[in-house]
């Protein structure tokens, strides 16, 4: 029998967060040399056989890691000062499959060029000194899209006690039992390809029916809102209320400073109606939709300056570590989790006001 979902359980997991070439392997480009190459390789097989493989590509990247320490291969991770992280989000790959048109990634001011990557054996190193520095136990792990490094993101997930990913779902759905995937579809087909790209909507319906709903992998499908896609809310729902899946989410578009344009409410008042709807559509279906209302009511123009700030000076994500990759293939931090240019007093993050939520719930486990 299927396990139960926990709401409460997808609740801890997601208050803190609101989305073509595989990666070059480190042994093979890092200029380590050939006997250590032959090195690597025969310990490898001296410690097992076929029915062992599996173990063995685990070890594999410790492995590359040891060796890139060996030849000096590996840099340090950019100083980020002495604070404590409990949760972060990093930014595998700015190489993304499609081009969704509101995308915060790939906003003008943030670091995302393709050019600038890192291989598997210093990422994993360098998250694993992060980690230790800043004591960072739940990671969400995002692009780009992050399935274009499958064995990297996979391996990286074993240094945190929790884990998560956000992907579009075009490389299928990831499965990793008692782990959160989130699924990014932005309303019912004829609204969600114009956004997405043609074929998208289908394409992540057939991922998401091929895969086994028994393996233990929490499921989410979320939304982002956009005053573009508002009016498609219930139609999504009936869409993909039967879908095996563990549930669905909504957050709304964050806009950048001086955005206005189709996807952003020049006025948070204009956005209350949309909100209620969300609440609504709640209410009708209490186990399918995974927002709270009470988390809803706090976005309300009335209230949502007193957990955003003009500035974000009220913001609870500021307690996250955004690890976007930046020039050179480094680490940057950038001002919020949305990026650097952003219009905290039309913030429209879900996990923004869900963290705030849980604080005031004195929830701090993950905070």
């Amino acid at each position: 029998m299927r396990k139960r979902f926990d709401s409460s359980a997808f609740e801890k997991l997601t208050w803190a967060f609101g989305s073509p070439a595989h990666a070059e392997n480190q042994i093979e480009h890092s200029g380590i040399t050939l006997r250590s190459k032959a090195y690597i390789t025969a310990k490898i097989f001296r410690t097992g056989t076929g029915r062992r493989i599996r173990a063995l590509r685990q070890r594999r990247g410790k492995l590359e890691v040891m060796a890139a320490k060996l030849h000096g291969a590996l840099c340090e991770p950019t100083d980020f000062g002495r604070r404590e992280f409990r949760a972060a989000l990093v930014n595998v790959t700015n190489v993304c499959n499609l081009e969704c048109r509101h995308c915060f990634v790939y906003r003008a001011g943030n670091p995302n060029l393709a050019r600038d990557k890192m291989d598997d054996a210093t990422m994993l190193h360098e998250l694993r000194m992060l980690r230790d520095k800043h004591g960072i136990k739940s990671m969400l792990f995002m692009g780009g899209e992050p399935m274009i490094r499958k064995r990297l993101v996979f391996e990286a997930m074993k240094l945190f006690e929790h884990s998560s990913i956000v992907t579009n779902g075009t490389y299928g759905i990831p499965s990793i039992p008692n782990h959160l995937v989130t699924v990014s579809l932005d309303g019912p087909e004829r609204m969600n390809d114009p956004i997405r790209g043609e074929g998208v909507f289908r394409k992540v319906k057939e991922a998401i029916f091929a895969r086994d709903p028994r393996d233990g992998t929490i499921v989410i499908i979320q939304m982002t809102i956009t005053r573009e896609n508002a009016p498609g809310l219930e139609e999504f729902i009936e869409e993909v209320k039967d879908w095996p899946v563990d549930g669905v989410a909504f957050t709304f578009h964050v806009p950048s400073k001086g955005e206005h344009g189709p996807l952003a409410w020049d006025d948070l008042r204009e956005r209350d109606a949309v909100i209620g709807r969300v609440i609504a559509l709640k209410r009708k279906n209490p186990t399918l939709l995974k927002s709270n209302v009470e988390t809803l009511e706090m976005m309300k123009s009335e209230r949502a300056l007193d957990y955003t700030g003009e500035r974000g000076e009220h913001c609870a994500l500021r307690s996250v570590l955004p690890l976007y990759m930046g020039d050179g293939g480094n680490f940057e931090r950038t001002f919020c989790c949305y990026g650097n240019d952003v219009d905290c007093a039309r913030c429209g993050a879900y996990g923004v006001f869900n963290s705030a939520y849980h604080r005031m719930k004195g929830d701090h486990a993950e905070d």
